[in-house]
């Protein structure tokens, strides 16, 4: 091989390296952001399925906004998967912000059942939940980000 015909394989990786470098001294801090439940709103039963809308608030405490391709989720109460659900045009949270949406989740009545078989052996005291959301973020080279909050549902407050 002649010298011009190595030229271009050495600009290749010239070129490669500052590239690596750059990417390498990007400073990114990230923040994991929180998805709290706000609301829960029980919708008609149709056949074997019980539905739902629940608010949910999305916070980002991070310098960048964070626009969402879509959200999955699963509710937890009391050990057990009560609902889940998927949404999509879910509203991009700015920069330092938050926003809230609502979703629907289904939920058989035999797993509801078994929820309101453990609100009644708690019933003086909380009961956990679970929720756990799957966001879609819409930013290259960004991978899905799973978020758990985990809590309690107080039972002997009025």
């Amino acid at each position: 091989m002649t010298i011009v015909t190595k030229l271009p394989i050495h600009l290749f990786f010239i070129a490669t390296l500052f590239l690596l470098s750059g990417c390498a001294t990007m400073n990114l801090t990230y923040e994991e952001p929180s998805v709290e439940i706000v609301s829960f709103k029980a919708l008609p039963v149709t056949g074997f399925e019980q539905n739902f809308e629940i608010g949910l608030k999305l916070v980002n405490p991070n310098n960048f906004a964070l626009p969402l391709n879509g959200i999955s989720y699963q509710l937890n109460v009391a050990d057990e998967t009560l609902a889940h659900g998927v949404a999509k045009n879910i509203p991009t949270t700015e920069a330092y912000g938050e926003s809230r949406f609502m979703v629907p989740v289904s939920t058989s009545l035999l797993k509801g059942i078994k929820v309101i078989s453990a609100l009644m052996k708690n019933k003086n005291q909380g009961i956990n939940y679970q929720l756990k959301t799957k966001l879609d973020i819409n930013i290259p080279f960004m991978p899905p980000l799973t978020v758990i909050q985990d809590g309690t549902i107080p039972l002997n407050q009025p």
